[in-house]
């Protein structure tokens, strides 16, 4: 009897020991050392506020693409593969997490070829950091940075909507934040010229009143336009007297629909408009819209400043849908011509795809990213 009742006792324990050595076999898999190779990662850079005059931005690799290989915990290392691979979205706090922070800004030179290790930046990143993932190689292996000031400069507000009309301006003059390497490269301050475009239609008012409108800022000069230029304030007041001519109009019947964003961004995504084309009306002197007319009926062979594009622009926060969704849609106009009528939102459907489309690859059509929008 004591023997069968060790016997017993001992069978009792079994079904415990079991479950531990269960839960200590998947803690101990999920901690295993794991290795991927190759996986593609865009990351950005930041200045801390402290430093909020000054900008930098990464020369190479382009678009701050990298190929690595990284080294750590089997779970953490699959979710990062997953979401290299496109199985997994990257969140907001993940795409901010891939910004690498410039603490020893004054290190580096203005104007000069700043180069750094691309393993220590990567490794610095919160993104890897938090998941103690380690980067153990990354092509390219350096990352060239380009300091840049920013610089304020003010300047006059002209208003061309209405050819010939003086008009009153409130406030006559803005304050425009841009990198000082672009004023430098466009030729000083008198390259930069400052356009108030009108919010309504001007062709609805009467003839030889005294009118009041609100217009908008558009920052005109030579060259790449960058999304660092920026104009305060935002908008204007403009007054002036209708002329007895009233602007003319022209309808457009079929205007693209253009996707704009990242090209990593929107590789990872299939999206599908409803209409890709829309029908717009324009206003402007006669003159401008007979050379917009021609430039239209030419097409992707015209400069894109010198047509009419509705853009669709994707951001970091672009989400999925379940079916068409209504996204708001903004235009590119040439100068002196307006808006006059013209649908502000667009059916988008957006889908993730299974694959991402290699970074060499067009976005979407060659001319899927244009250079300004107004």
């Amino acid at each position: 009897m004591p023997q069968q009742r060790r016997i017993l006792e001992h069978l009792k324990v079994v079904p415990l020991t079991l479950l531990l050595t269960l839960l200590l076999w998947m803690y101990a898999d999920a901690h295993l050392t794991a290795i991927e190779n190759d996986l593609p990662f865009q990351i950005s850079v930041v200045v801390p506020p402290s430093d909020a005059n000054d900008i930098v931005r990464i020369v190479s690799p382009a678009n701050g693409e990298f190929h690595v290989n990284i080294q750590g915990p089997r779970d953490q290392v699959q979710q990062i593969r997953d979401q290299a691979d496109g199985r997994a979205i990257f969140t907001r706090d993940d795409r901010n997490n891939l910004a690498y922070v410039v603490r020893r800004l004054r290190t580096l030179a203005i104007g000069s070829k700043n180069y750094i290790s691309s393993v220590r930046v990567l490794n610095d990143l919160p993104y890897f950091r938090q998941r103690h993932v380690r980067v153990i190689s990354a092509t390219p292996a350096r990352i060239q940075l380009a300091v840049d000031q920013m610089v304020s400069i003010s300047r006059p507000i002209s208003f061309t909507a209405l050819p010939h009309v003086a008009a009153s301006i409130t406030p006559a003059v803005a304050q425009i934040q841009l990198p000082k390497s672009v004023l430098t490269s466009i030729g000083g301050e008198d390259q930069v010229r400052v356009v108030a475009q009108p919010l309504s239609d001007l062709t609805t008012l009467p003839p030889r009143t005294r009118q009041t409108v609100q217009a908008q800022l558009v920052v005109r000069y030579p060259g790449v336009v960058s999304a660092q230029v920026t104009a305060a304030p935002a908008t204007v007041l403009v007054s002036f007297t209708v002329p007895s001519e009233p602007a003319h109009k022209l309808k457009l019947g079929i205007v693209p629909v253009w996707i704009r964003g990242p090209s990593w961004l929107v590789n990872r995504y299939n999206i599908s408009l409803r209409p890709e084309t829309v029908p717009v009306t324009v206003a402007g002197p006669r003159i401008a819209l007979q050379r917009l007319g021609r430039k239209m009926l030419v097409g992707d062979l015209a400069p894109v400043r010198q047509r009419v594009v509705a853009f669709l622009n994707i951001t970091p926060s672009v989400t999925t849908t379940d079916g068409w969704v209504a996204h708001h849609i903004r235009y590119a106009l040439p100068a002196g011509v307006t808006l006059v009528k013209g649908p502000r939102t667009i059916l988008c459907k957006i889908s993730y795809r299974p694959s991402a489309v290699p970074a060499s690859a067009p976005a979407t059509s060659p001319s899927a990213t244009i250079s300004a929008g107004r």
